[in-house]
C-alpha cells in the first residue's frame, strides 16, 4: 500500500507542528484550519505514526525487555535504568495535545458540515479513538471533555476510568456507523489517496476499531464479558495489518525509529539485544534473524536486561529504513481473541486463535506459513490448561512476535498481565526505581506550566487503574 509522500508533505506545509504552549491545544495561530480533508487526514496519520514509531517503539522497546544499551555509548541508558523525568516525555504530550487532537476534530468538524463523507468520519473518528486509547495508556488521565470537546482554556482531566468508558463510547459510535453507506461514500467521495492506513478500504477500519474495541474491553474483563464473547462471536476483527508504510530510504523519509538512530545518531553500534527474548523464543526460531542483526558468528547473542551490551559479543536490533509503523496487526488481533477465549474457558477457540496467531506473526515477518506449523508442532505447541495457564503462553508468545511490530503493546500485556514473568521468563530489573517497574509516562513540565489543571505528575512505577 506504497502511497506518495507528496500529499503528506503539503498538508505538513500547512499545519505547524510545533507549539509554544499547552494552550495551543485550543487556540494555535499557526494552524490552518480551511485545508482540505484529504490533506488533513493524512497529516493525522504521518504525526501518530512519527509519534508511534520512534518514542513509543523506542520506550517499548526497552521497558519490553527486548534490547539493552550499548556499553560504550549512553544514549539511552536512563530509558533503560528509568532514570526519567517530566521533560522526557514533552515530544509526544505536545504532538497529541497541539497537532493530533485538533486536526482530528477539524476534519469531524468539516464532515458535520457536509454530506456523504461518512467514509471520512470514519477514518478520523477511529484516529481519535486510536490516540485517544494511546493517550491513556500512556499518561492515565486525559484532557478529552474539557479541553477536546469543549475546548476550556484549562481543562480539567478526565480519569483513566472514565477515559476507558469514553473510549468504549467512541467504538461504538462508530460501531453503529452506517457500512453500506460508508463504502458508498467511498466510492462517490475518495479517500484512497490520503488515506495511508487502508487506503480507503472502509471495511478494513471498521475492522481495526473491532479490534480496539476489544483491546479497551480487555482491561476490565468480567465487567465486560458479555460484551467480550458478542464481540467475539461477530469474528470482525484485522486481517490485515494496521500499517503506515510509506517510508522511503532516504534522509528524513525513512522509518522514524531508523531514522533517529541509525541516520541521525553519531552511532550506528547502539540498541543491543536483550537475551530475556529467549525466555520464550526457542534459538532455532528463524524470526530472531530478522528482529536483530550483527550477530557475532552468526548466531543470536543478547544480555540480560540491564546490563550494556557489547557490540562485540551482542546482536544489535535490526532496524529497517522501510519499515512500516503499526497501528494494529492482524496477528495481534487474533492473539487478543486467543486471551479472551482463554479467559471464557473456551480453549479449543483459544488454540485456534493462538495457532493462527503465530502462523501470521511468522509471515508478517517474511517466514513461511509452514516454518511456523513447525514450531507449533514443537516448541510453541499450545497447552491447554488453566485460564492463567494458557492466558501466560499467548501473551508470552505475543510478547516474542512484537519485538518487530508493536513492542509498546507488549510493554502494556506486561503491566496489565503481569506476563512475561519477571524473575522467571524475563529479568527482574528496577534500575533506579526502589520498586515496581516502568508503568507510565510522566506528564510534561508543558502542562503543568500553562495549565494549573494539569495533574500532578506521578513516578513512572505508579500503577494505573488496569494494571495487574
Amino acid at each position: 500500500m506504497k502511497k506518495t509522500l507528496i500529499i503528506i508533505a503539503a498538508a505538513l506545509s500547512l499545519i505547524a507542528t510545533s507549539c509554544n504552549n499547552w494552550l495551543d491545544i485550543n487556540t494555535n495561530p499557526n494552524y490552518i484550519a480551511d485545508a482540505d480533508m484529504k490533506m488533513l487526514l493524512p497529516t493525522v496519520q504521518l504525526q501518530t505514526a512519527d509519534k508511534v514509531g520512534y518514542e513509543l517503539s523506542l520506550y517499548g522497546s526497552f521497558w519490553s525487555q527486548y534490547v539493552v544499551q550499548c556499553n560504550n555509548t549512553n544514549q539511552y541508558y536512563t530509558v533503560m535504568t528509568n532514570d526519567l523525568t517530566n521533560s522526557s516525555f514533552t515530544s509526544p504530550w505536545s504532538y497529541f495535545y497541539a497537532s493530533i487532537l485538533p486536526t482530528i476534530r477539524t476534519i469531524l468538524e468539516k464532515c458535520d458540515e457536509m454530506e456523504n463523507v461518512s467514509n471520512f468520519k470514519l477514518e478520523a473518528k477511529s484516529m481519535l479513538v486510536y490516540d485517544l486509547y494511546l493517550l491513556t495508556s500512556l499518561y492515565d488521565k486525559v484532557a478529552y471533555t474539557e479541553g477536546y470537546v469543549n475546548r476550556t482554556q484549562t481543562p480539567h482531566f478526565d480519569s483513566g476510568e472514565d477515559m476507558q468508558q469514553i473510549i468504549i463510547g467512541l467504538c461504538e459510535e462508530i460501531r453503529q456507523m452506517d457500512a453500506n453507506q460508508a463504502a458508498a461514500d467511498e466510492k462517490a467521495n475518495t479517500s484512497a489517496a490520503s488515506d495511508m492506513i487502508f487506503g480507503g478500504d472502509t471495511d478494513a477500519w471498521f475492522e481495526f476499531v473491532n479490534t480496539l474495541y476489544l483491546k479497551v474491553l480487555m482491561r476490565d474483563f468480567n465487567a465486560n464479558k458479555a460484551k467480550i464473547q458478542s464481540l467475539l462471536n461477530e469474528n470482525a476483527f484485522l486481517q490485515q495489518d494496521a500499517a503506515f508504510d510509506n517510508f522511503e530510504d532516504k534522509a528524513d523519509k525513512s522509518n522514524p525509529f531508523y531514522e533517529s538512530d541509525r541516520r541521525q545518531l553519531n552511532t550506528t553500534a547502539n540498541i543491543r539485544a536483550c537475551s530475556d527474548v529467549l525466555g520464550v523464543l526457542s534459538e532455532d526460531d528463524p524470526r530472531l534473524a530478522y528482529f536483530y542483526d550483527n550477530n557475532p558468528d552468526g548466531a543470536f547473542a543478547g544480555s540480560p536486561y540491564g546490563q550494556n551490551g557489547d557490540p562485540a559479543e551482542t546482536s544489535r536490533l535490526a532496524l529497517y529504513p522501510t519499515e512500516p509503523v503499526y497501528f494494529g496487526t492482524a496477528d495481534e488481533a487474533l492473539f487478543l481473541q486467543a486471551e479472551a477465549y482463554a479467559r471464557l474457558g473456551n480453549a479449543l477457540s483459544a488454540e485456534m486463535a493462538y495457532m493462527t496467531a503465530v502462523v501470521y506473526a511468522f509471515q508478517r515477518v517474511g517466514e513461511s506459513a509452514a516454518t511456523a506449523v513447525e514450531f507449533l508442532n514443537g516448541p510453541y505447541a499450545f497447552q491447554a490448561g488453566t485460564e492463567e495457564e494458557m492466558v501466560e503462553q499467548i501473551i508470552n508468545q505475543k510478547w516474542a512476535s512484537n519485538v518487530h511490530g508493536l513492542p509498546w503493546e507488549s510493554w502494556f500485556d506486561l503491566n496489565r498481565t503481569g506476563y512475561p514473568t519477571r524473575g522467571e521468563t524475563i529479568t527482574d530489573f528496577h534500575g533506579v526505581l526502589d520498586s515496581g517497574y516502568p508503568m507510565r509516562f510522566i506528564y510534561s513540565k508543558t502542562s503543568a506550566d500553562y495549565n494549573p489543571n494539569s495533574p500532578t505528575p506521578e513516578a513512572i512505577n505508579v500503577k494505573m487503574w488496569w494494571h495487574k
